[in-house]
C-alpha cells in the first residue's frame, strides 16, 4: 500500500519546482515519489541526508543548478541540521521567517545569485555554529539582532554589497572563531571589543570602506592569529606616525594593513618584540617611511612585502643572505631603496621583487633557490655574466637598466624559464643561440637595445613561446622560418623598428594563433601574400613604414580590428574589407593606394604637393578668423545682456549677503577667450572650437545647470553665483547671466553617501552655496559650501547622459572603494525625481586643474611650473593611472588637463571623472569622446571606431598628450600656425621632432632650467615617453612600463 507524501518530502519537491536546470540531473532525476523509503525519508534522494525519519540534511554543492530558490520551505523541515547549495546559480532571498529554522547548525548558500538584506529574525537561529552568505548580492546593514546567534562560530558574509557601519554587536559572539565581511561597502570606524573576543582566531574586514586610527590595542591584545585590514581607508594615530606599530600580538601570525593610508616609520632596534612571531606581514600600497629594520629575529617570517611605500636606505643583509630565517616571499618594489646588491644566499627564498627602486653597481651573485626575481626600473650596470648561474629561475626581469655587453652564449641553464624580460638596457651583439633551448620559455622581451645580426629562426618555431618582443634594435637580414613553425603559439610578435629585409614570409600564414603583428619600421619590400587571410586569429596588424608594393590582400582575418599599412609603396584599391579603418591607416605614403571612385593621388590622406598645403592652410585660416568674429561678437553681446541685468537688478537685496547674511559668491566679469601669438606661431585656443561646436550660448545652457546655477542646487530667490577658472572649462559673460535663474525650491529626491565621512539631507545640500567650477559634454560641476564648512565638488549630469538608475547605482557602487592618493575619491550620488536631476558627489580640491596652472593664458593660476613640479605631477599622475588599471582594472576614459587637480602646496596631483563611461548612456560616451578628439586627447583608434569605448590604451594616448602638454605648455588642442601650416600640438611636436629639433618645443618658461644638464636629459626622455605613448595602439605601452620610466628619471 502506498503512504503520503512526508512533510518533508512535500518541502523537498516544493523545492524542485524551482530548479530551471539542472545540468547532470543529480536533483530532477532522483527527486521524485516513486523513490522514497519505507520510513518516509528520501535518503535516496541524491544530496538527501536522513535521520530517524526525518530529513538532517541537503548538500547540493557545485551543481550548476540554476533556480528559483523559495528558502522559507525549508522551515518544515524540523529536523533540519546542514543546508548547503554553495557555488550554483540559485536566486532568491532569506525568508522573514529564517528564526524558525531552530535545529539548522549549517548553511552554506555562498556564491549563489541570493539577494535582499538580512532579516533581523536571523538572530534567532540559536543552534546555528556556521553561516555563509559568502558571493552573493546581499545588501543594506547587519542587524544588531545578530548578537543573539549564540553558538556562532564562523560568519562569512564577504563579497556582498553589505553597508553602513560594523555594529559592535559583533563584539558579542563569544564563540566565534572566524569571521569575513570582506569586500562589502562597509564605512566607518572598527568597532571596539574585537579584542576581548576570546575564541577569534580570524578577522577579515579587508575591501571595504573602513576609516579612522587603526586600533593599536587591537594588535596588541588581539587573541586572533589572521588580521586583514586590507583595502580600506585607515590612518594613523599621533602616536603610531612616529613608531608605526610599536607591539604586536603574540597570537597574531598572519598580518595585512596594505591598501590604506598609514604613515610612520617600521621602529629599528626592538624588532624582536615586534615581528617575531609573524609569519605574514603585508604593509604594502601605504605611505610608510624611514629605513628598514633589521629583522634580526624573524624566525617564523614567511613573507614579507613592504611595496609601494616611501622607504629608503639599504636592505638589511640578513633578509637576503640569512639561512637561520624561512623567509620565501620578499617584496620591496616601489620604494627610495638603494645601494648595491652583492649576492642573494637565502635558501628558502622563493620571491623576490626589487623593482623601482635606486638600487646600484653589478647583478648581485644568486644562489640557493629563487624562481621569481624583478629587478626591473632601477640603475644596476655592467654585464649579464653573473646571470649564467641562476639555474632555478621560472621568471626574470632585468628590464629598464643600464645593463651593456651581450646576451651570454652559454648551455641552456633555464630549464624552467617561462618569462624572460631584458628590455630597455644598452645590450649588443647579436641574438645567442641559446634562447632557442629554454625548454618553458613563454614571454620573451629583449626590446629597446641595440641588438644586431641576424633573426633566429629557431625563435619562432618554439612550442612554448607565445610572446616576443625584438622592437626597437638593430636586427637585420630576412626572416626565415623553419619547417616547424606550424607547430608554434606564438601570438604576440613584434619585430618593429629594426633593419629587417625581404619579403614578408608566406609562412607567417601558419601562425593560426597569432593576434598581434608588428613590422613596422623595416625594410621589408615585395607584394603582401594571400596566406595573411590563413592567421585566423589576428586582431593587430602593422606593416607601416616599409616597401611593400602592389595591392593589399583580400579576405584579410575577420577580428581584425587594428590595421596600419601606411608610409609604403602599395597601390590598387582598399579591399572592402580594410575600408572600416580611417585614412590614416593608409596614408601618408602609399601613392598609387585610393579608396573606390577616388582616383590614386586624391585620397583622404593628408597633401602632399605644396598647392593642396597651401589650399589647406587658407581653408583653417578662413575657419579660425571667422571663429574669432563670431566669438567676438558674441563677447558684445554677453556684454550688453550682463549690463541689462544689472540695470534691472532689485534694489532690496544686498550682492554680497543672502538673507541670512551668509556671504555669497560673486557674479565674475567676462571672461575672455583669446588668441596668442608664442614662439612666432599663432595660437588658437580649443576652448573656442568646443564653444562653437556646442552652438549659441543660450542653447548650451541645459536646465540642469539654470537649476544649479545659484545659491543652491535648489536655489532661493536671491541668490547669486559665480564662475571661477581653476578648473579649466569654459564659460562666457552670456553663460553666467543666463545661468541665474529661477528653479524648484528643494531637491527632493534621494541622496545616498559610499561612505559616513559625511552626513546630510538633500533640504541641507539645496542650501549650500554653489560655485561654478567648469562645464564638459556630460554635465557641470560646482563647488558646494556645506553648513559646517565642509567642501565638495558636485558633478550634475546633464539630462538624458546618465544611465537607468539600477544600472547607475550598480556600477557607482563598484568605484565606491577606488581610494589612492593620486585619486579623487567618490563621496556619494544623488538621484532625483526628474531626468535632469543627477548629482555625483566627491572630494574638493582646492587648487585648481593642472590646465589652470599650466597654459598661458588670462587668470592662470601663479607662477609657470617649475620643471619639477611638472616632473612630479607626470607621476602622480601615471601612479593614479595605474592604481586604476592594474588595482582596479578599469580604464580612466576621460583623461585631459581639465581633470588633473591639485592638491596642497606640495602640488600632489590627482586624477579627476574617472570611469564616468561606466555610469552613462552610450551616446553619452560618444559625445564625451567627441569632445576629447576637439580638445586633443583622443586617440586615433576611438576615432576610427563606430561605438568607442575607452580603453587602457587610449587612456595612455591621453596621458602622452598630457605629457607633452607639460613639456611645452600648450593646450593640446590649439592649433599652431607655422611653416608647416595648421597643426595641433601632437603633430607639431612629431614634425620637430623628426628634423631634430625637439627641444625647440619645451616651454620658453622652462629655458633658465634647461641650462642645467640633468634637467634638459630628464626633459629628452619625458619627451621621449610622450611620443611613445601617442604611437598607434599597437605600439603604444602599458601604464605600468610609463609609471616606471618617469620614475625612473
Amino acid at each position: 500500500m502506498g503512504q503520503l507524501p512526508s512533510q518533508d518530502i512535500l518541502a523537498l519537491l516544493e523545492f524542485k519546482k524551482g530548479i530551471r536546470l539542472d545540468p547532470t540531473g543529480y536533483v530532477l532525476s532522483s527527486w521524485n515519489e516513486e523513490s522514497i523509503d519505507f520510513d518516509g525519508c528520501p535518503s535516496s534522494w541524491n544530496g538527501v541526508l536522513c535521520n530517524g525519519g526525518n530529513v538532517a540534511g541537503v548538500v547540493l554543492d557545485n551543481l550548476g543548478l540554476s533556480a528559483d530558490a523559495d528558502l522559507s520551505v525549508f522551515s518544515n523541515l524540523t529536523k533540519l541540521v546542514k543546508l548547503s547549495m554553495s557555488n550554483n546559480s540559485i536566486s532568491g532571498k532569506l525568508p522573514d521567517n529564517i528564526g524558525d529554522f531552530k535545529s539548522l547548525q549549517f548553511l552554506d548558500i555562498s556564491n549563489n545569485l541570493f539577494s535582499s538584506s538580512l532579516p533581523s529574525g536571523i538572530g534567532n537561529l540559536g543552534s546555528l555554529q556556521n553561516l555563509s552568505l559568502a558571493g552573493n548580492n546581499f545588501s543594506g546593514l547587519i542587524p544588531d539582532t545578530i548578537s543573539k546567534m549564540v553558538s556562532i562560530q564562523s560568519l562569512d558574509l564577504s563579497r556582498n554589497s553589505f553597508s553602513g557601519a560594523l555594529p559592535a554587536s559583533l563584539t558579542k559572539l563569544k564563540s566565534l572563531v572566524s569571521l569575513s565581511l570582506s569586500n562589502n561597502g562597509f564605512t566607518g570606524k572598527i568597532p571596539k571589543g574585537f579584542e576581548l573576543m576570546p575564541s577569534l582566531e580570524k578577522l577579515d574586514l579587508h575591501g571595504n570602506m573602513l576609516e579612522g586610527h587603526l586600533d593599536a590595542e587591537f594588535i596588541l591584545l588581539s587573541s586572533a592569529s589572521y588580521v586583514d585590514f586590507s583595502d580600506n581607508r585607515l590612518i594613523s594615530s599621533d602616536s603610531q606616525r612616529q613608531k608605526f606599530l610599536p607591539r604586536i600580538s603574540e597570537s597574531i601570525k598572519h598580518l595585512n594593513l596594505s591598501h590604506n593610508l598609514l604613515t610612520g616609520t617600521l621602529v629599528s632596534g626592538a624588532e624582536q618584540a615586534i615581528f617575531e612571531n609573524l609569519k605574514v606581514l603585508d604593509l604594502s600600497y601605504n605611505n610608510l617611511g624611514g629605513e628598514l629594520p633589521g629583522f634580526d629575529f624573524v624566525y617564523d617570517l614567511q613573507v614579507l612585502k613592504l611595496s609601494n611605500n616611501m622607504f629608503s636606505g639599504f636592505i638589511p643583509d640578513g633578509l637576503l643572505k640569512g639561512d637561520s630565517l624561512v623567509l620565501t616571499e620578499l617584496d620591496f618594489s616601489a620604494n627610495n631603496l638603494s645601494g648595491p646588491l652583492s649576492i642573494i644566499t637565502s635558501t628558502t627564498l622563493h620571491f623576490l621583487n626589487l623593482s623601482s627602486n635606486g638600487f646600484t653597481g653589478e647583478l648581485p651573485l644568486l644562489t640557493g633557490s629563487c624562481t621569481v626575481l624583478d629587478l626591473s626600473n632601477n640603475n644596476f650596470e655592467g654585464n649579464l655574466t653573473r646571470m649564467v648561474k641562476w639555474g632555478n629561475i621560472e621568471y626574470l626581469d632585468l628590464s629598464v637598466n643600464r645593463l651593456t655587453g651581450s646576451i651570454p652564449e652559454a648551455t641552456p641553464q633555464f630549464l624552467r624559464l617561462n618569462y624572460l624580460n631584458l628590455s630597455h638596457n644598452s645590450l649588443s651583439n647579436f641574438l645567442p643561440r641559446v634562447l632557442t633551448q629554454y625548454p618553458k620559455l613563454r614571454v620573451l622581451d629583449i626590446s629597446s637595445n641595440q641588438l644586431d645580426g641576424l633573426l633566429l629562426a629557431d625563435l619562432l618555431a618554439m612550442p612554448t613561446l607565445q610572446e616576443l618582443h625584438l622592437e626597437n634594435n638593430m636586427i637585420s637580414g630576412s626572416i626565415n622560418l623553419s619547417s616547424s613553425t606550424g607547430h608554434s603559439d606564438l601570438r604576440i610578435l613584434d619585430l618593429s623598428h629594426n633593419w629587417f629585409n625581404g619579403y614578408f614570409p608566406d609562412q607567417f600564414g601558419s601562425l593560426h594563433g597569432m593576434k598581434v603583428l608588428n613590422i613596422a619600421g623595416n625594410n621589408f619590400s615585395g607584394s603582401l601574400p594571400t596566406a595573411i587571410s590563413n592567421m585566423i586569429s589576428l586582431e593587430s596588424l602593422d606593416i607601416s613604414e616599409n616597401h611593400f608594393t602592389g595591392p593589399l590582400p583580400n579576405n584579410m582575418p575577420e577580428g581584425l580590428n587594428n590595421f596600419n599599412a601606411s608610409q609604403n609603396d602599395l597601390s590598387g584599391v582598399v579591399p572592402e574589407d580594410l575600408r572600416k579603418f580611417p585614412t590614416s591607416s593608409f596614408f601618408p605614403g602609399n601613392a598609387k593606394l585610393h579608396f573606390p571612385n577616388v582616383p590614386p593621388g586624391k585620397t583622404a590622406s593628408p597633401p602632399e604637393s605644396s598647392k593642396k598645403k597651401h589650399m589647406n592652410t587658407i581653408v583653417k585660416v578662413i575657419i579660425i578668423v571667422s571663429c574669432v568674429v563670431a566669438l567676438f561678437i558674441l563677447i558684445l553681446l554677453a556684454i550688453f545682456i550682463h549690463y541689462i541685468r544689472i540695470s534691472r537688478s532689485s534694489p532690496e537685496y544686498d550682492t554680497s549677503k543672502d538673507i541670512h547674511g551668509r556671504a555669497q559668491p560673486i557674479i565674475s566679469g567676462p571672461v575672455p577667450v583669446c588668441t596668442s601669438e608664442r614662439g612666432g606661431a599663432l595660437v588658437v585656443s580649443a576652448e573656442e572650437l568646443v564653444t562653437l561646436r556646442k552652438g549659441s550660448p543660450i542653447e548650451a545652457i541645459s536646465p540642469d545647470e539654470k537649476m544649479a546655477a545659484v545659491t543652491g542646487f535648489s536655489p532661493s530667490k536671491a541668490s547669486h553665483f559665480s564662475w571661477s577658472p581653476e578648473f579649466g572649462d569654459s564659460f562666457t559673460a552670456e553663460n553666467l547671466a543666463r545661468l541665474d535663474t529661477r528653479s524648484p525650491d528643494r531637491l527632493i529626491g534621494e541622496l545616498h553617501f559610499l561612505d559616513d565621512i559625511i552626513a546630510l539631507t538633500p533640504e541641507e545640500l539645496s542650501r549650500a552655496p554653489a560655485e561654478v567650477l567648469g562645464r564638459s559634454s556630460h554635465g557641470t560641476s560646482y563647488k558646494a559650501t556645506l553648513d559646517n564648512g565642509l567642501l565638495l565638488r558636485v558633478k550634475w549630469l546633464r539630462e538624458g547622459v546618465a544611465k537607468q538608475r539600477k544600472e547607475f547605482v550598480k556600477e557607482i557602487k563598484k568605484f565606491a572603494n577606488i581610494r589612492h592618493p593620486n585619486v579623487v575619491g567618490l563621496r556619494g550620488y544623488y538621484w532625483g525625481p526628474t531626468q535632469h536631476e543627477k548629482l555625483i558627489l566627491s572630494d574638493y580640491i582646492s587648487l585648481g586643474s593642472l590646465a589652470s596652472f599650466l597654459y598661458d593664458r588670462p587668470g592662470r593660476n601663479g607662477p609657470p611650473l617649475t620643471w619639477a613640479q611638472r616632473l612630479k605631477i607626470a607621476v602622480d599622475v601615471a601612479r593614479g593611472l595605474n592604481y586604476l588599471h592594474f588595482d582596479r582594472a578599469v580604464p580612466h576614459g576621460n583623461l585631459k588637463a581639465t581633470n588633473v587637480l591639485l592638491d596642497t602646496a606640495d602640488m600632489n596631483a590627482r586624477v579627476a571623472d574617472y570611469c564616468l563611461h561606466r555610469l552613462m548612456t552610450q551616446a553619452g560616451t560618444m559625445e564625451q569622446i567627441l569632445d576629447a578628439g576637439v580638445l586633443g586627447y583622443r586617440s586615433p583608434e576611438l576615432a576610427a571606431s563606430k561605438k568607442p569605448t575607452p580603453s587602457f590604451k587610449s587612456d595612455v594616448y591621453a596621458f602622452g598628450v598630457i605629457l607633452l602638454e607639460l613639456l611645452t605648455g600648450r593646450c593640446a588642442g590649439d592649433v599652431i600656425f607655422g611653416d608647416e601650416g595648421g597643426v595641433d600640438l601632437t603633430d607639431w611636436i612629431r614634425l620637430r621632432v623628426s628634423e631634430g629639433r625637439g627641444s625647440e618645443c619645451f616651454d620658453a618658461t622652462l629655458m633658465p632650467e634647461i641650462s642645467n644638464t640633468i634637467v634638459e636629459k630628464g626633459m629628452k626622455e619625458v619627451l621621449g615617453i610622450g611620443i611613445r605613448c601617442i604611437r598607434p595602439v599597437s605600439e603604444r605601452p602599458g601604464i605600468k612600463t610609463i609609471y616606471e620610466d618617469l620614475s625612473s628619471i
